[in-house]
């Protein structure tokens, strides 16, 4: 439960002194906290969401004495996300989340400013969720052993929607290959744009570009870090592709995760279906979904993805 507690520090006295309260079951599923202003607080897990009541107690209804969020609390949650330095974080509120140095990452949503069609700020906060980042060590075993071929480390996209485990399984993937778990020691670098991979700690065998932005991360990996891997979360845009490739031509391996329903939507993902097309990513690691955290379901060779395709 210490991650939970983790992630309800940044809550308001008034909100974490009720949620850390919960019963110990539900604090353990729980994957997200979530605040809108002048609305229940919600827990969201597995099986589903949960509401609180000011006892401490939890329940689906939408009736009862409940725990709710105020304006002025939501902003207080969110000062303290970004330790009272808002300017020092405006870059990921312009992307929508904070991420803290401790390695929780909240989601942001209220009113977008934009300038020519671009995002550059938002104001006036009206939700956070606060995600639950946990450390699973060892989760990744299994899938660490297919992706260990004849004739080397096998790059692979890890495939599933959100709160599906993606971020769990890149974490303990590097950790095991490059503490020698999988019967070697691999050289492995960790492009950490978000500050939400490494923040739970356990790889301190990595080499780790925290902060810093997925393609320039690998393409500066590649020329001065001379990784076996290199492993990255959400990969999303034309130039990440363009880097895996260029690292790939290098001799890298790379691990990555993309977001997505099943496999008929990631393959409408235009950068994904780029890199698949160009060869970047050897296979595909299905998840199970949110209600098994960190479960594959099943290794697509590349190759067969456009024949599930085809005969849907």
């Amino acid at each position: 439960m210490g991650d939970f507690l983790s992630g309800a520090a940044y809550l308001p006295p008034s909100i974490r002194d009720v949620i850390i309260g919960v019963p110990a079951r539900i604090q353990a599923a729980t994957q997200e906290i979530r605040l809108r202003a002048g609305a229940p607080v919600v827990l969201s897990t597995p099986a589903g969401e949960l509401l609180v009541t000011k006892s401490g107690q939890v329940t689906e209804l939408s009736s009862g004495s409940l725990l709710t969020c105020d304006p002025l609390q939501l902003e207080d949650c969110f000062q303290r996300l970004c330790e009272y330095s808002v300017h020092t974080h405006q870059q990921e509120i312009k992307d929508g989340y904070v991420s803290t140095r401790s390695g929780c990452r909240a989601g942001i949503a209220g009113s977008v400013v934009t300038e020519n069609g671009a995002i550059v700020t938002m104001r006036h906060i009206t939700s956070i969720c606060i995600r639950i980042a946990r450390r699973h060590d060892g989760c990744a075993s299994a899938l660490a052993a297919e992706l260990i071929g004849p004739s080397g480390l096998r790059s692979a996209l890890i495939a599933g929607e959100p709160s599906s485990g993606k971020t769990s399984l890149l974490r303990d993937l590097a950790r095991q290959l490059a503490g020698g778990r999988m019967g070697r020691r691999y050289r492995t670098v960790v492009v950490d744009e978000r500050g939400e991979l490494s923040g739970e700690g356990g790889l301190s065998e990595c080499d780790v570009l925290l902060h810093c932005p997925k393609g320039a991360g690998i393409q500066q990996a590649v020329r001065c870090l001379a990784p076996d891997v290199i492993l990255f979360d959400e990969l999303g845009s034309a130039e990440e592709v363009q880097a895996v490739l260029a690292g790939l031509n290098a001799g890298v391996a790379a691990v990555a995760s993309a977001h997505c329903r099943d496999i008929p939507s990631l393959l409408r993902r235009p950068c994904v279906r780029m890199a698949l097309d160009s060869g970047a990513f050897d296979c595909v690691v299905a998840l199970d979904g949110r209600k098994s955290p960190g479960v594959w379901r099943r290794i697509y060779e590349t190759g067969e993805l456009y024949d599930y395709q085809s005969h849907r």
